[in-house]
């Protein structure tokens, strides 16, 4: 088949939207559409043809969406030329993630959390009940999340313990909502919350909104 233009400058993905310093949560980095029109005239629309995909791991995939143009030395060109692109954004995109995590081994990652006094107050009670009617009961479990600068993010919550005093614990998970770590199970909700992993230390502090 021959085409009158094809084109590869649609680039597309995670890395257009968010920058290549942010860390990806999906399965798909970036991708690069293949478009191809069958004749010169202005008023024909193109199609996709094919589109090269890049993984959040580094592979390069050709997804063709018409096998009659695998063998079109036209359209492997332009498949050739979008899998340069894409082995270039993943080399910068890898070295903007070891730049960052670098930055992030030698600082830490510190947040802070101001919990407004009213909620406080509510926790404090949970965490002290004297008996069921003033227990949290086992309808909800309070959280608060921190999302941290590497995609990890961290829970503290006051859990739920039926006809008795809550608890708390922070629990730590990566950016694809897998659990890394915990605390031990605590009575207090206040006061930093510290978490290591992989050699960096995540703090959280938990303050009382003054007013």
């Amino acid at each position: 088949m021959q085409f009158a233009e094809i084109s590869h400058d649609y680039i597309w993905g995670e890395v257009v939207e968010n920058g290549l310093s942010r860390r990806a949560s999906g399965p798909l980095l970036a991708a690069v559409s293949i478009d191809a029109w069958e004749t010169g005239d202005d008023d024909e629309e193109g199609r996709v043809v094919a589109n090269v995909l890049l993984s959040r791991h580094g592979d390069i995939i050709v997804d063709f969406h018409d096998n009659g143009v695998r063998m079109d030395q036209q359209v492997l060109e332009h498949i050739a030329e979008a899998k340069a692109e894409l082995r270039r954004i993943w080399e910068e995109y890898s070295a903007a993630q070891r730049q960052a995590v670098g930055h992030v081994k030698s600082l830490g990652c510190t947040a802070e959390v101001v919990v407004p006094r009213n909620v406080m107050e509510r926790i404090k009670g949970y965490l002290n009940a004297a008996s069921g009617h003033e227990s949290q009961g086992e309808k909800y479990s309070i959280i608060y999340t921190v999302q941290f600068p590497d995609g990890k993010q961290m829970d503290i919550k006051c859990c739920v313990r039926q006809d008795k005093p809550s608890w708390t614990e922070a629990v730590l998970f990566d950016e694809y909502g897998n659990q890394l770590c915990c605390t031990e199970p605590g009575d207090s909700f206040d006061g930093p919350w510290e978490l290591q992993y992989e050699d960096i230390l995540y703090t959280v502090n938990i303050k009382t909104d003054p007013t």
